[in-house]
């Protein structure tokens, strides 16, 4: 009896936990600016050669043209270069990055010291943006200062759905979406700043050695005291991630998962944790009861439906994914925690990942 409560409080704690973490999801503002202000797009790209003529036609066809698009080719081994040159943009080759800068980290740099605008955006190469999501960047800048946007996450292949838990817990480790917003980090993906507040927090030298850089930014911001938001896109900023394969995904959460997880306040991750365990002991505990036969099986079956259904609407405000997802959201689940223990272990023992052809330690 004492070990059926303590399963019922985990499953319940862990509603309560997601009630929390999913408050208010911070949707990107609508509002369009009319600004004039500069602003300077910053693409880092290595190895982007099939991603980045996605994102350049997107940006050739916006309604707030930026002042200037900057592509800086990050040593790239396929026709990145040439690719970005073909549509006219500035790119630049900053070289071999050194030995103590992490990759994005050394182009982002790069980007910004050449730029000319007043504001500058940072943009993944994966981002897709309608001919009105700069306008609606730009617009929240405006209105918030430093922002960042984590892009509505699109898929094709069955595999990419696997992406859900990840895209959830990230949302929630922040802090973005609880009741009273903290800002413990932001999406590395888009993120737009003044120059001012750029030079005012040493720009991503300050971060070099951050493998990610978006949490390590988010608090070199809180240290210094500058405001940021962050935010949810829509279909006017989306992007498809990893679609190079599963072993791709894998590895691409493999490099962020437990360095980002050792940046997350402790209470932040307790709950984060009572949400992922509630998830996995309404499916654990189903499958067992179906099994034995047990007579609390209607009781599970109904906390697996309402964590389908709850992943149903939670998993529609962030993307687009398969509707299995939902259904069978253990299988998301297990390669999620799968991918937190190899990533854990990597961090603990000083292992590398072999990221576009580049070995990367993981910060410990």
């Amino acid at each position: 009896m004492i070990v059926f409560w303590f399963e019922l409080s985990v499953l319940l704690a862990g509603f309560a936990a997601a009630v929390l973490l999913f408050w208010r999801i911070p949707d990107l503002p609508r509002a369009k600016t009319n600004a004039s202000i500069k602003v300077s797009v910053i693409i880092p790209a290595r190895n982007e050669a099939k991603t980045l003529p996605l994102l350049l036609a997107d940006l050739k066809a916006q309604s707030f043209p930026p002042h200037e698009i900057i592509v800086v080719n990050d040593a790239s081994e396929d026709d990145t270069e040439a690719v970005a040159r073909s549509f006219g943009v500035r790119v630049i080759s900053p070289g071999d990055k050194p030995e103590n800068w992490v990759g994005k980290c050394w182009a982002c740099q790069a980007g910004a010291k050449a730029a000319a605008g007043d504001s500058f955006v940072f943009l993944d190469a994966d981002v897709r943006l309608s001919p009105d999501g700069l306008r609606r960047i730009a617009g929240a800048h405006a209105a918030h200062g430093t922002i960042s946007v984590q892009p509505w996450h699109t898929t094709q292949r069955c595999y990419e759905s696997c992406a859900l838990v990840f895209n959830l817990v990230h949302i929630g480790a922040i802090g973005s979406a609880l009741p009273r917003p903290v800002n413990f980090g932001m999406f590395g993906p888009v993120i737009a700043i003044s120059r001012a507040d750029y030079a005012a927090i040493g720009g991503h030298e300050t971060v070099k050695t951050a493998v990610v850089e978006d949490m390590a930014l988010a608090g070199i911001l809180r240290g210094a005291n500058i405001p940021f938001r962050v935010f949810v896109g829509d279909a006017d900023v989306a992007y498809r991630m990893y679609p190079g394969g599963f072993a791709e995904l894998w590895l691409g959460f493999v490099k962020n998962l437990a360095t980002g997880a050792a940046k997350t306040p402790v209470w932040l991750f307790l709950l984060v944790t009572l949400f992922l365990a509630s998830l996995a002991s309404a499916a654990l505990h189903l499958a067992i009861s179906l099994f034995t036969g047990h007579s609390l099986v209607w009781l599970y079956g109904t906390c697996y439906l309402l964590w389908v259904a709850a992943l149903s609407v939670l998993g529609r405000r962030i993307g687009r994914f398969h509707p299995l997802a939902f259904v069978f959201y253990p299988a998301p689940l297990s390669v999620f925690l799968a991918v937190f223990l190899q990533s854990l272990a990597i961090r603990l023992f000083r292992g590398k990942v072999k990221w576009k052809g580049r070995a990367i330690e993981l910060e410990r």
